[in-house]
Formats: C-alpha cells, sequence, structure tokens
C-alpha cells in the first residue's frame, strides 16, 4: 500500500538537501528518434502517474513538453527543501534526438545557477575512442565547473554495449580524472524499454574499473531497483563506488516495503555513508519523498533480519547531502554562504510552493 502523508514532521531548516540527480527532459513527441524512444517516451508520464500520489501529478499537457530548464530549478528550489543539485547531459542518442536531456540545458542551469546546480558531462562510449576523449576534452572546455560523468551502458538500432573495462571507456575515465572531474555516474537497475537487460547489472567490468580508479568516484544509478544485492555488495567492497537512489527513492511513497528492504540491504553491506539522495525530479515531484523520508524508520524485523540500526537524525542528514558532499569534496559552509545572496535567498520564507504549481503557471502563462 503506499504511505501516507498526513501528520509528516517537517525537515529542519539547517538540514542541507542535495538532489543528486535532476532532469529537464525532451517529452516533446517530435524529439522521439526510434522504436525504443516512442516506448520510453510513452513510459514516461505513465512512470510519473504510478509512482506519484494522486494530488501530486503533473498535468500531461504541462508535462509532456520539451521541458524548460528554468522551471525544473524554480521547482526544486522554491516547491522543496532542496539547496544544491545535479543535472545529467543525458546521451540516449538512439532513443532521442537530443539524447533526452540536452546538452545545453545542462550548461544553462550551470551557468545560471552555479551555487545552485551541478553539471554533469554526457557521453557515448560506443563511439569512436578518439571522438569520446575530443567529446569529453569539449564539453568540460565549455562547462569547467563540471563535477562529473553520466554513462548510459549500450545504445540501439543496432544493439552495442560497452564494458567499464573496455579501453575506450578505461581512457575516457584516465581523461576525465587527468581533469579534475570526480565522479563517473552509470546507468544501471532501470532499463530503458523493451531492451537487453543484460548492460543494467552490475558486473565484473564495474569492479575492474573501480578497482583501476582508486581516485575516482563512481555512481550507481537507481541503486535499489534491481540487483540490489549485486549492488549492495559493490558498495561494501570498493571504497569510491556509491549507491545513487535516483527513482528508487519515489518508493517511499508507491511501495515502502519496498524501499525499505533496499535499503536496509544496501546498508548492511555498504553502510551509511555510501548512500547518495535523489529523486530523478522530474519523475517524480521532490517535496513529498524528501518528506517522507525524513519521517522514515525501520521496523523492528528488518532491523533485526539485516542487523542495521535504526536511522536517526544524524544518518538521515548524511544520505540527504553530507555523504554526496564529503565523496565529492563540496564545501556545505561555503554553499551556504554563496546561496545566502542568490536569487533563490528567502524565497522558502513563507513556506514551500505547491507541487507543479510552478509548471502550471508557465503553461498558463501566469507567474507562480
Amino acid at each position: 500500500m503506499p504511505a501516507t502523508l498526513e501528520g509528516l514532521e517537517p525537515i529542519p531548516d539547517d538540514v542541507f538537501v542535495i538532489d543528486a540527480v535532476v532532469h529537464a527532459l525532451n517529452l516533446s513527441a517530435d524529439n522521439v528518434a526510434s522504436k525504443y524512444g516512442e516506448q520510453l517516451h510513452l513510459m514516461s508520464y505513465g512512470l510519473h502517474t504510478a509512482m506519484s500520489p494522486p494530488d501530486r501529478i503533473c498535468r500531461q499537457d504541462v508535462y509532456m513538453v520539451d521541458m524548460n530548464p528554468h522551471v525544473l530549478a524554480r521547482t526544486m528550489l522554491e516547491e522543496s527543501r532542496t539547496d544544491l543539485f545535479g543535472t545529467h547531459t543525458l546521451r540516449l542518442d538512439t532513443w532521442f534526438k537530443d539524447g533526452f536531456a540536452a546538452e545545453w540545458k545542462t550548461l544553462e542551469l550551470c551557468r545560471s545557477y552555479p551555487e545552485r546546480c551541478l553539471g554533469y558531462i554526457g557521453l557515448d562510449p560506443t563511439q569512436d575512442k578518439a571522438q569520446v576523449l575530443d567529446d569529453l576534452d569539449r564539453q568540460h572546455e565549455d562547462l569547467p565547473s563540471a563535477i562529473g560523468v553520466k554513462l548510459y551502458p549500450h545504445q540501439m538500432d543496432p544493439y552495442r554495449r560497452w564494458l567499464a573495462n573496455d579501453d575506450t571507456v578505461l581512457a575516457l575515465i584516465e581523461r576525465a580524472q587527468e581533469r579534475g572531474l570526480r565522479t563517473i555516474a552509470i546507468h544501471k537497475a532501470l532499463p530503458n524499454g523493451s531492451v537487453p537487460l543484460a548492460p543494467y547489472r552490475i558486473g565484473e567490468d564495474f569492479e575492474q574499473a573501480a578497482d583501476s580508479f582508486p581516485g575516482m568516484n563512481f555512481e550507481i544509478i537507481h541503486s535499489g531497483m534491481a540487483f540490489v544485492e549485486e549492488t549492495a555488495m559493490a558498495i561494501g567492497r570498493f571504497p569510491n563506488v556509491y549507491a545513487n537512489l535516483e527513482t528508487t527513492t519515489a518508493l517511499l511513497w508507491q511501495a515502502p516495503g519496498r524501499f525499505e528492504a533496499a535499503l536496509a540491504l544496501m546498508m548492511q553491506w555498504g553502510g551509511i555513508e555510501k548512500l547518495l539522495w535523489s529523486t530523478g525530479c522530474t519523475v517524480i515531484h521532490p517535496q513529498h519523498v524528501l518528506e517522507l523520508f525524513w519521517n522514515f524508520r525501520f521496523s523492528e524485523e528488518v532491523m533485526s533480519r539485516h542487523g542495521i540500526p535504526q536511522l536517526d537524525d544524524t544518518m538521515k542528514r548524511m544520505i540527504l547531502g553530507g555523504n554526496y558532499a564529503r565523496a565529492m569534496g563540496l564545501d556545505i559552509a561555503a554553499y551556504r554562504a554563496a546561496q545566502a545572496k542568490d536569487a533563490f535567498a528567502g524565497k522558502r520564507a513563507d513556506g514551500i510552493k505547491p507541487a507543479w504549481s510552478i509548471w502550471q503557471g508557465e503553461a498558463q502563462g501566469v507567474a507562480a
């Protein structure tokens, strides 16, 4: 049964929330590039409605558009308790004409809100090695503040996958490390439509890459949606591998028992320090899952089964932002100081705006 949103304690004002992945997707129908893109396009609104409470669903005509990155920023910072967010350039190149979230959106968000947004470069490792490295160099020159690289595990038409210990990928990681990038975020666990499942597993190749580059962080994106035991053992065995909870946090409302089971297993093997908060907004709205997580408690049965402690406020603060900041070398105090002087300072003083109200106002040409 879905969780209730009634009677939830608010998140204290001094909790610094970092949402590691949010997306300004291009869900316009003319962006579809293949039958796989058509599947994912059709799935997108279905996933949004299935994983959202009825009163947190965005209208379909407002949602299924080429999303405005500035509206996304306002959603995160005025409609939720998020303080800092990451955004990825997506390279689903054989699904969508612009890859699903175009590079220009990452640039626009990071340049417009440098004290609020962390950018990830998007690459396609199925391309020629020289092309991949040139692409990395060009994108990083355009966005010197980029913190990491986002990778998808395969392409279609024709189907082609890469392994993290392939020559091209190892060269990519080495170049990223030389350029000072801190993390490689790899989409796992959640297949993008009717495509082969194998690339989404956590396999030997991934572990070899993590072992070969101990100074680089690796994020398993969508940790907890599938292959939970493999994920848990990876974050437990490799000090530089982290579980990014994008989409999995939606289960806090949709299937709270499923969220509890996944989180418990990852905590059992990896500990609290390896878990990174992420909502994947705009798949869901961020605020209700933030509230649900702040009020979340393990059952006695689950704690006994996995040999883990109850989540206290200190642990929740770690997951909500402290872990990401430590792993990426971010100074939260410095971000707080910069944010105190930016355009969003004080915006939440009169309360958080209703879910999707900025999107609805934008669609109607009304300032929210």
